[in-house]
């Protein structure tokens, strides 16, 4: 997880890759990051929307969304950190 919230994070943003999307089992959400900002290592994106997994997730960036009420969460993980 650490390298999708971090490193992949900071990669994509400094792409200027519009929308970038996690699908979090471990923490049963989808985090929504838009508006990549900056360059290099300091890049990072200006919003974060985050939804439970269950509720409808609207990825406006593509025009669609996404139905989370059948994914699966995975039990007896310890939690992380992250966003």
């Amino acid at each position: 997880m650490c390298r999708d919230y971090l490193i992949k994070r900071s990669i994509y943003a400094a792409a200027q890759v519009p929308a970038y999307l996690i699908v979090d089992p471990v923490m049963a959400q989808c985090v929504l990051f838009t508006e990549p900002t900056g360059h290099g290592e300091d890049a990072d994106y200006r919003c974060r929307r985050i939804t439970a997994f269950g509720d409808s997730t609207p990825l406006e960036p593509v025009g669609i969304e996404l139905d989370t009420s059948r994914f699966a969460v995975y039990e007896n993980v310890r939690p992380h950190r992250y966003p």
